[in-house]
């Protein structure tokens, strides 16, 4: 019997040693795991005596095993220390760089072009200093000292405090070393001058850039042309202006390596199709260049210093930083003696507009000179700038050529008006163009003037259908159709939507002609809300007060014509009604994005009668493409036909009158005026 009890004894402690090292090794594996493994089944025979000692046996042991098992992975982490780290190729690194800059821009919906994505994938990390398209950035303070403005060693400025990148294609190339000194002041001039935008930024609640932002401003930042295309009231004019400032401010010797030249020269010019969208231009360039070390100059080209420009004494004796100009009052100083040989930047605004070959001030029967009277608003000449007197002898004959001279510009097209411009800036400025609907006929004329632009394209519908107009319409407006039968039912609509309570000030209210937004004005004018009126016929002071009245707040209602529709920035606008049914897609795009700017919410209610049938189709195909539910029957409107649709000129329905005055009424006011002009005689 004792020799029984040894022998099981001996079993029960051979057991108990496989089970310690089977307890070692399942922790020194799963050392998350914070419970013991299960205990083996019980042998046969064993007494519970040998149970108690196997538990007093485990607790003695549980610190050792534990330290154990830290000691095993303290030595798995030792070899994986020990082992060499895994380096990547120049290769890869670029195509990771690559595929994470794709995912980044198809998330913050950023298209480029095919041949700008071609650029991208064909680029590798030693070519990346020349000629690459920059990365986009996802805040302002990504925003680097560019490739080409260097410390003047030959670097390309990556691995110092303002980061750097890939280098434009227009870089300099240092003819010599500069010393430490001018290393550092050429790099604290980026850091001061962009500090000073960002502070200004900052200051108008405006934190962080939008889509069309992020990759434009590098662009353009590194002397890229670009053509940008995004939604109305998406900070287009932010992705310019920018840029803008950093390069022309930037001193001489760093931007083209050569001495400052001795005359006075302008170093970046905007064009706007309008007066009012110029005025704009200029307020935003001097609010976000505050603070700016050194003054920046940026004046509007008006009537009133056409003769500083003529003698290139703008600016003072540094010359001009910025200068804002419709096409036509640039185009008549150019000719007369001013020089743009010092551009460094040029930007066409409203792009479409401007490179429309059938648009202008001339070329196209009065109906097409009425429309761009309206729509541009800068039809004064420039003065001769000399004293009366006939025209006797040399002075006379220059006077005449002066007037021929600005008689031709006028009558040229914006296209022609743009052409002239660039002949006259140096081939190495840069150039971009930009708006909110960039057809195929600018695209295809974009190739003669850019030289491998960076083709840029946002919003939630870019290029939807292949529909230019439709990618320009912002998601944040509300759009509807109303239909009100006759021409009589629009001011009768009008009143209503008053009464009902459905016009949310500030309101803007869009017709064709002047004269109709004249006579709309005189309707509502008495119905007990604050309306103004804005059109060509009205003086450009009168305008401007209209535009200051509207943007206080002391107008609620703003009648106009398409003299506002493009570019012009009014804050918070919460309705626009398209009183008069637009032409076509283009035209309604940008009435409509005077509201739903800045990501705020907007509506849009547009008229249409009986006579409107012909053009309705267009517009119900641009709400659809945009996002907006139209009745199905609307796009199933027959066409126009082919003869009208090509029509350049094709005219507007002829519409009744808006004044409600009886005709005996008006009648009498017309024979009193006639009679006052007599007595008058």
């Amino acid at each position: 019997m004792e020799d029984l009890f040894n022998i099981l004894s001996s079993a029960a402690r051979i057991d108990k040693s496989k089970r310690k090292k089977r307890r070692g090794q399942t922790s020194s594996s799963s050392s998350s795991s914070s419970s013991a493994p299960p205990a083996p089944p019980r042998a046969e025979g064993r007494s519970s005596h040998d149970d108690d000692d196997d538990d007093d046996d485990d607790d003695d042991n549980e610190h050792k095993g534990g330290a154990s098992a830290r000691g095993v992975e303290d030595e798995k982490k030792r070899r994986k220390n020990d082992r060499p780290e895994r380096r990547h190729s120049a290769e890869k690194l670029a195509h990771i760089r690559r595929e994470e800059m794709a995912a980044f821009r198809r998330r913050m919906g950023i298209r480029m072009s095919a041949e700008n994505r071609h650029e991208v994938a064909t680029t590798t990390l030693a070519s990346s200093s020349s000629g690459t398209i920059p990365d986009a950035i996802s805040s302002f303070g990504e925003w680097r000292r560019p490739g080409w403005w260097d410390d003047g060693d030959g670097g390309d400025g990556v691995g110092d405090d303002d980061g750097g990148g890939g280098g434009g294609r227009r870089g300099r190339v240092p003819t010599s070393t500069p010393t430490a000194t001018a290393t550092a002041r050429t790099s604290a001039s980026f850091r001061t001058i962009r500090d000073a935008v960002l502070a200004n930024v900052e200051s108008g609640k405006w934190t962080e850039p939008t889509p069309i932002q992020m990759q434009v401003v590098p662009c353009l930042t590194e002397r890229r042309d670009v053509m940008g295309c995004a939604p109305t009231g998406s900070g287009k004019t932010g992705a310019f202006v920018l840029p803008t400032i950093v390069l022309a401010k930037c001193d001489d010797g760093t931007y083209n390596n050569r001495p400052p030249p001795r005359e006075r020269v302008v170093r970046a010019v905007l064009l706007a199709p309008s007066r009012e969208l110029a005025s704009q231009l200029c307020r935003e360039v001097l609010r976000l260049s505050r603070g700016m070390p050194g003054k920046f100059r940026c004046v509007v080209l008006s009537k009133s210093n056409a003769g500083l420009a003529i003698a290139n004494r703008l600016g003072g004796k540094d010359g001009l930083d910025c200068l804002v100009s419709t096409p036509m009052r640039l185009v008549e100083c150019v000719e007369r003696g001013m020089k743009l040989d010092g551009v460094r930047l040029i930007v066409l605004d409203e792009a479409d507009r401007l490179l429309d070959e059938s648009d202008g001030i001339g070329g196209g029967g009065e109906r097409r000179r009425r429309i761009d009277n309206e729509k541009d608003g800068d039809a004064d000449p420039v003065g001769d700038g000399e004293g009366g007197g006939d025209d006797v002898g040399a002075g006379g004959t220059r006077r005449r050529r002066r007037q021929q001279s600005s008689a031709s510009s006028r009558s040229r097209t914006f296209l022609q008006q743009v052409d002239s411009i660039l002949a006259e800036v140096p081939a190495s400025a840069t150039r971009a163009l930009f708006s909110a609907t960039l057809g195929p006929s600018v695209r295809r004329l974009s190739e003669s003037m850019l030289r491998n632009p960076v083709d840029v394209a946002t919003g939630a519908h870019a290029g939807t259908g292949g529909n230019s107009a439709a990618g320009g319409a912002s998601e944040h407006v509300r759009q509807e159709l109303k239909f009100v039968g006759r021409e009589e039912g629009k001011l009768l609509a009008m009143r209503q939507l008053v009464a009902a309570g459905d016009i949310a000030p500030p309101a803007l209210v869009f017709l064709q002609s002047k004269e109709r937004a004249q006579a709309l004005y005189g309707e509502l004018l008495y119905d007990g809300i604050r309306v103004d009126v804005i059109h060509a016929g009205r003086s450009h002071a009168d305008r401007e007060r209209s535009v200051q009245k509207f943007r206080r707040g002391d107008t609620w209602v703003l009648i106009c014509t398409d003299l506002v529709a493009r570019g012009v920035d009014f804050k918070a606008v919460n309705l626009v009604i398209n009183y008069d049914l637009p032409l076509d897609g283009v035209s309604y795009v940008h009435r409509i994005g005077r509201t739903g700017r800045a990501g705020r919410e907007g509506r849009a209610i547009t008229f249409f009668t009986e006579a409107d049938f012909d053009n309705l189709r267009t517009i119900a195909n641009v709400m659809r493409l945009s996002g907006c539910e139209v009745p199905e029957w609307m796009l199933t409107m027959k066409k126009q036909s082919r003869n009208r649709s090509d029509r350049k000129f094709s005219a507007p329905p002829r519409r009744g009158d808006i004044d409600t005055t009886p005709r005996y009424d008006m009648k009498k006011k017309k024979r009193k005026r006639e009679k006052r002009a007599q007595r008058d005689d």
